[in-house]
């Protein structure tokens, strides 16, 4: 089993998708790191940032995924 922590940044779109994410800490494996971008992007929303006037924009969020090994 493979565990580790993931060092990643990404966009959150206007439509609360996860885009544009890119590791900037490897866990020390290619597959765990592919995997969690991949995930990220395919199954997470969010609620998006919104401007003064209420309206929804684009924000960058950096941040960590942690893997545990059961």
């Amino acid at each position: 089993l493979i565990g580790g922590i993931v060092y990643l940044r990404f966009v959150v779109t206007p439509e609360g998708r996860v885009r544009n994410c890119v590791v900037t800490r490897s866990s020390g494996n290619r597959a765990l790191d592919s995997t969690t971008c991949r995930l990220l992007e395919q199954r997470l929303r969010y609620r998006p940032a919104r401007d003064v006037d209420g309206r929804p924009v684009p924000q960058t969020i950096s941040g960590e995924h942690i893997w545990e090994a059961l």
